[in-house]
Parts: structure tokens; sequence; C-alpha cells
């Protein structure tokens, strides 16, 4: 009886052990190969050129560093999952959405505005971050600027730039995203939401965004893949129901088209847009 107590306590934790290890070995291995790459790669990026020609201060990123950084956050992760410490996709949204904003991070479309005394002139942002260049809220502050201002080509090479720095940071490779749908760059608009999704799985408009970005793409299972998350995430939302009816009306499939667009109207009854789609459907 000791025994078979022992090994259940034992066994799951030496499994747990192992599997880090085995996660840091492989860490370890590919470090050369980070190093070799890096070391190939011309020492001036494209879009840190661009910043300079701004007049932004802007550092080299270091792949190492970030790649470093990325994977520690990947094996933190797994460890809280694996201790059973961290909580499932849906019940941590349902926690933020209880809580409010004081536990989300921001969103690239949700953000909410800047309020006027926050609004500084383009020239506040640049002398600030030339007073602190490796402050990376600083770049963050000047970001969220251009998207106050709708300026989304600078506020995508601010964003490109701090997700090459930070690149387990989830928010600035949504916002990177955001960006490069607006400006039509729809492949780039995936790249970054596809890494920002895997980086945070709890944001279920961060999933939609997902779903619009591969749907521009012609990558039509994928969308409704991104879309059924954003639904699991926040089922009382009518429009990611829509954009899924969508999506399979693109597809010919009819007969869930029509059920996708009738669980929207079960949300938004009074939409009578809605109520013509399906109409139509018949």
């Amino acid at each position: 009886m000791l025994i078979a107590l022992l090994s259940y306590q034992i066994i799951p934790n030496l499994i747990f052990i192992l599997a880090v290890a085995g996660i840091l070995l492989l860490i370890l291995r590919r470090l050369p190969e980070a190093a070799a790459l890096q070391a190939s790669e011309p020492k001036q990026l494209p879009v840190e050129a661009r910043l300079l020609d701004k007049g932004l201060p802007a550092m080299a990123v270091s792949k190492i560093q970030s790649w470093l950084k990325f994977w520690i956050k990947k094996i933190w992760n797994f460890a809280l999952e694996a201790k059973d410490l961290r909580p499932t996709a849906v019940t941590g949204y349902k926690i933020r959405k209880i809580f409010g904003n004081k536990f989300a991070p921001q969103q690239p479309i949700m953000s909410p505005p800047l309020t006027t005394h926050e609004i500084k002139s383009e020239r506040y942002y640049l002398d600030t971050i030339k007073l602190d260049p490796k402050n990376l809220g600083n770049y963050d502050a000047l970001g969220r600027y251009y998207l106050e201002k709708l300026n989304f080509q600078d506020a995508r090479d601010i964003y490109d730039y701090l997700a090459k720095h930070e690149q387990a940071n989830a928010d600035y490779h949504g916002r990177a995203a955001y960006c490069c749908y607006k400006l039509g760059d729809f492949p780039q608009a995936v790249i970054h939401y596809e890494k920002s999704v895997s980086l945070d799985t709890t944001q279920p408009n961060r999933f939609y965004n997902y779903g619009l970005s591969l749907e521009a793409c012609g990558k039509m299972e994928e969308a409704i893949k991104a879309f059924k998350q954003a639904i699991v995430l926040e089922p009382k939302n009518s429009k990611f129901y829509q954009s899924l009816g969508t999506v399979f009306v693109k597809m010919k499939n009819l007969g869930q088209a029509r059920e996708a667009l009738q669980n929207a109207q079960k949300l938004d009854p009074e939409n009578e847009s809605l109520a013509a789609r399906l109409r139509h459907l018949h």
C-alpha cells in the first residue's frame, strides 16, 4: 500500500521533471543555430531602418534573447498547466468579464480611446522615446497614439518593432496584426494573429479578428475554427455567429450557414439585416 501511494505521488512528478528537462535540452541544442542565424543576418532590420528614418532610436533585436524569453514563458505556462494552477481559457475569460479590465490585457480593436488629457502630440512621444530609448513602454505609447489617429502604417512600424523585441507579448502581436489587417496585408495579419492567439488563448475578439484575416486570405476551413473558438469563449456575441455564417455561405454550405445565422438572430432579434439574410437563404 505504501509503495503504491509513493508511486502515485512520485511518478507524475518524475514525468513532469523529465518533460521540463527535455524542453530545456531542446532549447540548449537550438542555441548555436539561433546564434549562427543572428550572426548571418544584416545588423539593421527593415523595420528598424524605418524607425531610424522617423528619427527614433531603434535598438537591434537580439533573436537569442527574444527566443529565450519566448521559450521560458512557454515552460512556465506548461508548468502551471501541469500543476493545474492556470485557469482554462473559458474560465479565465469569464473571470475577466466579471471583474472587468483590471484583469484583461488590452485589445487592438477593443482598446478604449485615449482620453483628451492623455492625447499628446507626436513630438511629445518622440521626445519621450529619445530620453529613454530602452523603455519599450514609450514605443507602445507612440503606437497607441498612431492608432488613435488611424495612422496604421506608422503604428505597424512601431508594433512590428515591439513584437520583434518581445516575441512572447501577445498584445504587441495583436496590435501589429490589426494594423496589417487595416492596411490590407492579410497574410501578415494572419501570421501576427496566429502568434498572438497561441500566446494568449483567452481573448475572443482576437480569435474573431484572426478568423477575419484567414477569411480574407481564402483559408475558409481555418477561419471556421477561429470563429468557433471565439464563440466558445463568448457564446453570446451575435457578430461571431454572423461571420461564421458568412464563411459557410461562401463555402456553399447553406445548412450550416442557416444554423449559424439563426443562432445570431436569437441573440439579436431586432436586426433587420440579419433577418433579410436568413430569408434569402430559405
